[in-house]
């Protein structure tokens, strides 16, 4: 996932690398590589970039205006409001759509994010997306302050939105991805950083959040409001994000990476389970097929991982945003010394991931590293999902 789609002409790279970087030491994570591996179509790839990010940065030049695919990705900014358009050529005759918004003028920017104009960028993408998380580093060109900086206060370990889903903070790691223990798809096991913290939903989408956003309740099994929502496709899920954002404009909300899942699943743990490899013991943590009686069950009723988040194994498989493969040759060369930094998945594909396992399923099913195939359009009543809110 990315906070910032920056839009710009192949041509301008050069020109375009230094705020590349100082958008990216400030915190944010910048797609900007349109670099494709056989076989990928460029259109997915965009169309998948733009989906994952919050803000669309164009750098409007000579050539990016007649380029086809930066008035395309300019346009998807705009149409979602989230464009932050800037010009890097004096005199540039900018897109006709795009001319009656402020653009940001870095014609005689030289990397200094003391520069008003660049200052006016990183206020337009904050409007959008919030401060970043973490500052990695000073911002290129900044002269270091005499002063102490003030740090930014720790976020709530837990926290609540409007209409009532809980979420649990996430602190950065890294944690053994995938198993030996279980199906092909699942190997090699390989380490896996997670460099930014994130809110990860404590419990999966209930009945009632699923109402109170959509006015509709597609689940199978009713009569609890707190039962899981089920019965929901990936594109379902996506139909419900974008609603809720109306809701709560100021928040990022979207399904987990399957690193990010697995991650906030294990809790720390390198078992099976999230507390152990003991399948006798799966009962006190999932609802699975040995004790579910055929459907799912309230959320939280039972133990939660060490993380305080519950119902990660059983009740109901949770979509996954990425999209499904096995894992890459540079997957399998992360060690114990390097690791897979913020794996997304594929950048296209036909079937996304689901995980977690179901109350229809068998232990094994239920294991932290079990990975599905789940085609995007297909609902059933044991699928259902778990939210991530971006920092």
């Amino acid at each position: 996932m990315h906070d910032i789609f920056l839009s710009y002409a192949r041509e301008d790279l050069e020109r375009v690398l230094p705020l590349i970087r100082a958008l990216e030491q400030y915190g944010w994570r910048v797609w900007w590589d349109r670099t494709l591996i056989p076989g990928q179509r460029f259109s997915h790839v965009i169309e998948e970039a733009l989906d994952a990010s919050g803000c669309v940065t164009v750098v409007w030049s000579e050539a990016a205006r007649q380029s086809y695919w930066v008035e395309v990705e300019a346009g998807e900014g705009l149409r979602r409001g989230v464009l932050v358009p800037a010009k890097i050529e004096t005199d540039i005759r900018i897109p006709l759509g795009f001319r009656a918004i402020q653009t940001a003028d870095l014609v005689d920017w030289q990397g200094d994010t003391s520069h008003p104009e660049y200052v006016r960028v990183v206020q337009a993408v904050t409007s959008h997306i919030g401060e970043p998380a973490v500052r990695i580093t000073e911002p290129a060109g900044e002269t270091a302050s005499p002063e102490p900086v003030e740090e930014r206060p720790s976020p709530e370990s837990r926290w609540t939105n409007s209409i009532g889903i809980e979420f649990a903070l996430i602190q950065p790691g890294e944690f053994i991805m995938g198993s030996n223990n279980g199906r092909d798809n699942e190997k090699p096991p390989h380490r896996v950083r997670i460099s930014q913290p994130f809110y990860m939903g404590v419990t999966p989408v209930t009945q009632v959040q699923w109402e109170i956003v959509m006015e509709s309740n597609p689940s199978h099994f009713k009569g609890d409001s707190q039962r899981p929502v089920e019965s929901v496709s990936w594109n379902d899920v996506q139909k419900f994000i974008a609603k809720l954002k109306e809701h709560e404009p100021g928040f990022t909300y979207r399904l987990p990476s399957e690193a990010e899942w697995e991650y906030a699943a294990r809790a720390g743990s390198t078992t099976n389970y999230c507390y152990g490899d003991d399948e006798a013991r799966l009962g006190e943590y999932a609802w699975y097929e040995v004790n579910s009686g055929g459907t799912t069950h309230p959320v939280a009723q039972l133990k939660p991982n060490a993380w305080n988040l519950y119902d990660v194994h059983g009740n109901v498989w949770e979509w996954i945003y990425d999209w499904y493969a096995n894992y890459s040759i540079a997957t399998a060369d992360a060690t114990a010394t390097s690791a897979v930094v913020d794996p997304d998945g594929p950048e296209s594909g036909s079937n996304r991931v689901i995980r977690g396992g179901s109350w229809g399923h068998g232990a094994r099913d239920c294991r932290s590293a079990y990975r599905v195939i789940g085609v995007p359009g297909y609902a059933y009543h044991d699928r259902g999902f778990r939210l991530l809110r971006q920092l």
